[in-house]
């Protein structure tokens, strides 16, 4: 009977160290500080996540909303351009016309325009007021230059480098500046053998009668075309002149 209650005492004793041992554990665990427990761990990871991926968001909404506000207000500007010139009732109205003149496409020069609006065949402003007219413009002259040199040259008429440039400088023509009128030829494009085949073929279908040296001497005379002695002989070439 003795050793039956030793042995259930032992029993009951380990039972009981098991006990307190897990009552021990248990209890460590629910004293550890909150951050220190699994199920808050992942979740405050999680947090954090979130918080720093709202701010962000936010700041890249911020500096885009600040690009735009400020690509907005650049735009605005463009838009705006510059400031209209302000002048007499009469200058402003030379300065719709010498517009009107310059959107052409014809080309005219500073003094062709000045002489367009004070001509009492064209215009007839008073001088001064053309001449504001032109000073305020805006105008490039040698984009005028070279939409005039470019008229000429579609006008089938067939001009030389030479002829072409005594015509966009002569008083009695465009009266563009000696600069202004060699920029427009050296940009024209223009090829200037055919050019001269152009003339030549227009003085044979003049009913004059040209032999292949009295054409060459016409195409190449510095009170004709101008066009070089290789150019002359292209052109004599092919209008059937051998």
């Amino acid at each position: 009977m003795t050793e039956n209650n030793t042995q259930i005492d032992k029993k009951s004793v380990k039972s009981n160290a098991k006990a307190q041992a897990a009552a021990d554990k248990a209890y460590r665990k629910a004293s550890r500080p909150w951050f220190k427990k699994k199920r808050f761990i992942f979740p405050l990871i999680l947090v954090v996540i979130i918080i720093i991926s709202s701010v962000a968001a936010n700041s890249g909404k911020k500096d885009t909303a600040a690009t735009s506000a400020g690509a907005t207000s650049a735009a605005s500007t463009q838009a705006a351009g510059p400031a209209a010139p302000s002048g007499t009732a009469a200058q402003l109205q030379a300065l719709a016309a010498a517009k009107g003149y310059l959107d052409s496409g014809i080309g005219f020069s500073q003094a062709s325009l000045t002489k367009q609006l004070t001509a009492s065949a064209g215009n007839g402003f008073a001088q001064a007021d053309a001449q504001w007219a032109v000073d305020h413009s805006g105008a490039d002259w040698n984009g005028q230059a070279l939409k005039a040199a470019k008229g000429y040259l579609d006008s089938g008429m067939g001009f030389s480098q030479a002829s072409l440039t005594k015509q966009l400088t002569a008083s009695a023509g465009n009266q563009f500046t000696a600069p202004q009128a060699e920029s427009a030829v050296a940009n024209s494009g223009a090829d200037w053998n055919a050019e001269a085949v152009k003339a030549a073929k227009g003085y044979m279908s003049s009913g004059m009668g040209f032999s292949r040296q009295s054409l060459i001497a016409q195409l190449t005379s510095a009170a004709g075309n101008q066009f070089t002695d290789t150019q002359a002989g292209y052109a004599a070439d092919q209008v059937g002149l051998k």
